[in-house]
């Protein structure tokens, strides 16, 4: 932002034409601008970075190729309790397409 636009946009919060949620104080020069950071909703921020992240990341999954023979529908797979816990994880018992199966 050059320093002239940044004085317009100064002119215009203080006339209450900008709508901002952030509350700052200092310089409106366009040089500098503290914001007090109690003021500025993280959570809201956090929700819509994942909301955009998790985007990409379907778009990224629906374009990749045809599953590895090795993995599973998980969509298919019922966790139903754990059989047992020792120094290399967790065994459960699951269901797996209408069989009984050990999951890790």
């Amino acid at each position: 932002m050059d320093p002239k636009n940044g004085e317009e946009f100064a002119t215009k919060v203080r006339k209450g034409m900008v709508d901002s949620k952030i509350n700052g104080f200092g310089s409106f020069s366009g040089k500098d601008m503290f914001f007090r950071a109690d003021k500025i909703d993280l959570k809201n921020l956090d929700i819509q970075q994942e909301k955009k992240l998790s985007k990409v990341w379907i778009k990224e999954r629906s374009a990749s190729k045809k599953p590895e023979e090795w993995e599973i529908d998980l969509s298919k797979l019922d966790i139903r309790y754990v059989v047992a816990k020792g120094t290399y994880g967790t065994v459960y018992r699951d269901t797996y397409d209408g069989q009984d199966v050990a999951g890790i």
